[in-house]
């Protein structure tokens, strides 16, 4: 018998959900979507919703959240389409960066590191005394955990921040000491070598970064930025940046290649028989944070595909878009002339850096991740779209390939953003109370927001 403790598993609904494992089908098939798409013909609804979940989603976690959308948006009037396109890669993340807040080796290079760059920024913002004392006898105590080092990290990453434009120097002599002090370390697990002299050694050395981010203004903070960079030195973003984020672009680049199993390719050839049954059909696409990579790639092949047809225009609606600047300013042109409608919702920066994703040794969100380790960034600050710091304007953020994506998303008439959390006087549409990067699909004032949009429109 079944244990009425466990949560009833969520089956796959050919009707509305597309299963896909590199970019093919897999769960579901053609003819299912061409049924599908049956469906939604005879449903009498003229407007269908494509929703792409985020790229570090299980599966289970995809049709959870999908089955839990399916509810709320199906009562806008618009027939649902999910993309399942089984990513599940948080799990391999957490795993590959979790374990090393137990290791000694690492807690103390971290340790060392924040309290070096905390000595320098007291002497060069000349803080008060107690500051000052309190930097420099944490170079030589103890180790501290890594949840207490971010805390005594703050009232000098607070500091940094106001410091208008000082800059921090480092001697090569300070450099080559703290590369051997590195090498030197031991990590508990035996046979391993933690630090490579490759890593440690010359413009890799992870204290020279710490300090160039800092000044150069592509620092996370004092404790994430050291966290990222002492990653960046074992390796762990060589194991996240091509074999994880990497494998996942490509899936999605997969999905619309000119075969008969490709499930984008599949769905744009369905979708192109429906415009000509009913040429007035809308259509919003939905992604979110990695999912806004697939809207990305699904606009400029719906550029292409109906090459022939301008009249054939998408709604957009992104929730925490992972997707860069770059990337999306690689295909703005398809983007203005195909999107007739857009909103972006995402996290202020106050609550992106608010939290700890991965406990007890990552400060920040998932997005802080996949910008300094995943993105092969040479600062690790790869500018994302659904991040609020790289909305400045300002340096180093001021640059070609973000002014226009902002001076597109500005062009509106009605404002195209939402930082959660919103104002409590924020109007129908522009509501948000997401305060995690995985807790967008779900937050109630974000569902209805886009059930607003969805039924009302923009």
């Amino acid at each position: 018998m079944p244990d009425k403790n466990l949560p009833t598993p969520v089956v796959l609904d050919p009707d509305h959900e597309i299963d896909l494992v590199g970019g093919r089908f897999s769960g579901t098939n053609a003819d299912q979507l061409t049924g599908a798409f049956k469906k939604f013909a005879q449903s009498g609804a003229r407007h269908l919703y494509v929703f792409f979940h985020g790229g570090l989603v299980s599966r289970e976690d995809a049709l959870q959240t999908a089955n839990w959308l399916m509810k709320n948006y199906t009562e806008s009037g618009a027939y649902p389409f999910f993309f399942i396109w089984n990513s599940g890669l948080l799990t391999a993340i957490q795993e590959l960066l979790s374990p090393h807040k137990e290791d000694a080796s690492f807690v103390a290079a971290a340790n060392r590191l924040v309290a070096l760059t905390a000595d320098k920024i007291a002497t060069v913002l000349e803080l008060d005394s107690v500051l000052k004392k309190r930097a420099k006898v944490r170079v030589h105590a103890a180790p501290l955990d890594l949840v207490s080092l971010a805390d005594f990290a703050e009232p000098y990453e607070k500091a940094w921040l106001s410091g208008q434009g000082a800059q921090l120097l480092l001697s090569k002599k300070e450099l080559a000491e703290i590369g051997a002090w590195l090498l030197d370390l031991k990590p508990e697990a035996k046979g391993r070598v933690l630090f490579k002299k490759t890593k440690v050694r010359g413009p890799g050395n992870p204290f020279g970064r710490v300090i160039q981010r800092l000044n150069s203004g592509h620092g996370h903070g004092l404790y994430t930025t050291v966290i990222e960079e002492l990653f960046i030195a074992i390796g762990a973003a060589d194991a996240l940046a091509d074999p994880i984020w990497g494998q996942m672009k490509s899936d999605i680049d997969a999905a619309f290649k000119a075969t008969s199993d490709a499930g984008g390719s599949a769905f744009l050839q369905q979708l192109a028989s429906a415009y000509r049954r009913d040429a007035g059909i809308k259509v919003t696409l939905i992604g979110h944070s990695a999912g806004a990579i697939y809207v990305q790639k699904f606009i400029e092949e719906f550029d292409r595909f109906f090459a022939s047809r301008p009249d054939c225009t998408v709604e957009v609606i992104t929730l925490a878009a992972a997707v860069s600047f770059e990337r999306m300013n690689a295909g703005l042109a398809a983007f203005k002339q195909r999107v007739n409608n857009f909103r972006m919702f995402g996290l202020s920066d106050r609550r992106e850096g608010g939290y700890w994703e991965i406990p007890g040794i990552y400060n920040k969100s998932l997005l802080y991740i996949v910008c300094s380790l995943c993105e092969n960034d040479a600062e690790a600050d790869r500018p994302l779209v659904g991040m609020q710091r790289y909305w400045s304007g300002t340096r180093p953020y001021d640059v070609p390939y973000i002014n226009a994506i902002a001076d597109f998303v500005d062009s509106g008439s009605v404002a195209r953003t939402v930082w959660s959390p919103s104002p409590a006087s924020a109007a129908r549409g522009f509501r948000s109370a997401a305060n995690r990067h995985g807790g967008f699909p779900e937050d109630f004032q974000t569902s209805e927001s886009v059930c607003y949009l969805l039924k009302a429109g923009f």
